[in-house]
């Protein structure tokens, strides 16, 4: 995802006549209000993930990120994070919310696809079943356990063993049922991953995720917007500010 750099030449301030201290004192108020501008379109855009996203993770409303401008690099700069401890790092999985078209393969859906699960042209999305947690994302143990079951884990080791498929179906009234993929329509039944699942009036089995051959967003988080809109009304309040600041404390103490 492209990053935003700050500009320092807001409504042609440079084309009036400026004095030799004025000129002298730009360089470090250019610097200094280009930081406080790109600070501003982080919280910014800080601010509007949670109206945008439907219960956003502390991750994506953590996502933006800036850089100072310094003397070797005289500009701010301002970008979703790149990188991610585990999972998709957000200028992934944001880039289609911000620009439109199609979203990325999630992790487990490349795993899906690599076991022949999901064709390259499906997509997984949440089924009516599925207990989603607070941020709206299936819990990262269920994933794993769903995965394992289906052999398509990251780890061969993480597959479940023989014991431990026989210890899962004694604990099945526990933990709910067994996961099994539906890779063709089957009456009512759309293709998808389903749980299979023991109530007292029999077996049933509920839809954890729907196998669905488009997965495509309109842009609708607009960080460049938002950057433009609050560059042009705070850069020339923060430049004049921060040389008026320079000024005072460059003028020779009388």
């Amino acid at each position: 995802m492209a990053q935003i750099k700050i500009g320092v030449d807001p409504d042609g301030l440079f084309d009036r006549q400026l004095t030799e201290l004025e000129t002298q004192q730009i360089p470090f108020a250019s610097r200094q209000a280009s930081n406080a501008v790109a600070f501003e379109i982080r919280e910014r855009w800080k601010r509007t993930a949670p109206r945008v996203f439907d219960r956003p993770t502390p991750l994506t409303v953590n996502a933006a990120m800036y850089r100072k401008a310094t003397k070797e690099q005289p500009y701010a700069e301002i970008f979703i994070r790149d990188e991610a401890f585990k999972g998709t790092p957000p200028a992934k999985y944001l880039l289609a919310e911000v620009e439109g078209g199609e979203r990325r393969k999630k992790g487990f859906e490349r795993l899906l696809q690599q076991r022949g699960l999901l064709s390259p042209s499906q997509f997984a999305v949440l089924g009516r079943g599925a207990n989603a947690n607070a941020y709206g994302n299936l819990p990262a143990g269920q994933i794993t356990r769903i995965l394992s079951q289906l052999g398509a884990s990251r780890d061969q080791y993480q597959d479940q063993t023989d014991v431990s498929t026989k210890r899962r179906r004694r604990s099945k009234k526990k933990r709910g049922g067994e996961y099994f993929v539906l890779p063709k329509r089957r009456g009512a039944l759309r293709p998808g991953i389903y749980e299979r699942i023991a109530t007292p009036w029999g077996s049933a089995v509920r839809s954890i995720f729907i196998f669905t051959g488009t997965a495509k967003y309109r842009p609708r988080y607009d960080i460049y917007g938002m950057a433009d809109d609050t560059w042009k009304r705070l850069m020339p309040f923060f430049l004049k500010r921060e040389l008026e600041k320079a000024m005072q404390t460059a003028r020779p103490r009388e």
